[in-house]
C-alpha cells in the first residue's frame, strides 16, 4: 500500500503537492496553446485520482481535479 493512501496530514500535504505542480502544468500548457500537453496533463491527474479514489474511501476525486483545472 502506498503511503499517500493513508488518511493522515503528511498524505494530504504530499497529495496536495502534486495536484499543485500538475495544476502548474496545466496551466503553462493552456497559456502556451499547447491542448495536447494540457490533456496529457489532465490524463495524469485523472490516472492518479483513479488510484487514490481506489485506495481511500474519503478521496474527494472531483475536488482534486477541480484543483489541478482552475485558474489562479
Amino acid at each position: 500500500m502506498y503511503l499517500i493512501t493513508e488518511n493522515n496530514a503528511f498524505a494530504e500535504e504530499v497529495i496536495g503537492k502534486v495536484a499543485e505542480v500538475l495544476g502548474r502544468g496545466h496551466r503553462r500548457a493552456a497559456a502556451a496553446n499547447e491542448p495536447g500537453e494540457a490533456r496529457a496533463i489532465l490524463h495524469v491527474a485523472h490516472e492518479f485520482a483513479n488510484e487514490l479514489a481506489a485506495a481511500r474511501a474519503d478521496f474527494d476525486r472531483l475536488r482534486f481535479i477541480g484543483e489541478i483545472t482552475e485558474d489562479r
